[in-house]
């Protein structure tokens, strides 16, 4: 076995979600394509249930090694499939939708409530530190913690810094 063909199936093996997604993905697109819309709530529960409920957990089970990281995304993916769902359903087939809709909305608060509060450590992180390099420092842990991006925990810290300036310029 070659190098690439190794490198290849380690990615599938701690990976594996893309491609099932992808297949759960073209058999809701083949059947609604095939069979259309002759018995909209059996099809609206498939799309919905795949969308919403069936891909999150496939999600969340291949990626519970990163701990909290996997359980955020997999709440925003259930919310990126109901909405999804919505979509793809016609309007005058939304019964099951038309029921549970607000839970996406639920959902979204949830991460937007998480989100606040990652953004509120960090900048506490950035104001409370002295040095740039004491605060960059603290801003990266805290990142990894809770897995966002270090991208975007640079540019929380860069913005926290701009404020803590202006606030010690105002504050003279």
């Amino acid at each position: 076995m070659n190098e690439v063909s190794l490198a290849k199936s380690s990615f599938l093996k701690s990976h594996w979600f893309w491609p099932v997604a992808v297949a759960v993905c073209v058999f809701d697109a083949s059947v609604l394509v095939l069979d259309g819309w002759r018995s909209p709530q059996l099809k609206e529960f498939g799309v919905l249930f795949d969308l919403a409920i069936l891909l999150p957990l496939l999600y969340l089970i291949c990626y519970r090694g990163t701990g909290k990281r996997a359980l955020v995304r997999c709440l925003a993916m259930a919310c990126l499939g109901i909405w999804a769902a919505g979509h793809i359903v016609p309007d005058e087939n939304h019964a099951i939708l038309s029921e549970v809709g607000f839970l996406r909305y639920i959902g979204l608060a949830v991460l937007v409530a998480i989100e606040i509060r990652i953004g509120v450590e960090i900048f506490k992180l950035a104001f409370r530190s002295g040095s740039n390099s004491e605060s960059d420092a603290a801003i990266q842990q805290k990142a990894e913690e809770e897995g966002v991006p270090a991208w975007v925990a640079k540019l929380m810290a860069w913005e926290s810094r701009v404020w803590r300036k202006v606030w010690t310029i105002f504050r003279r």
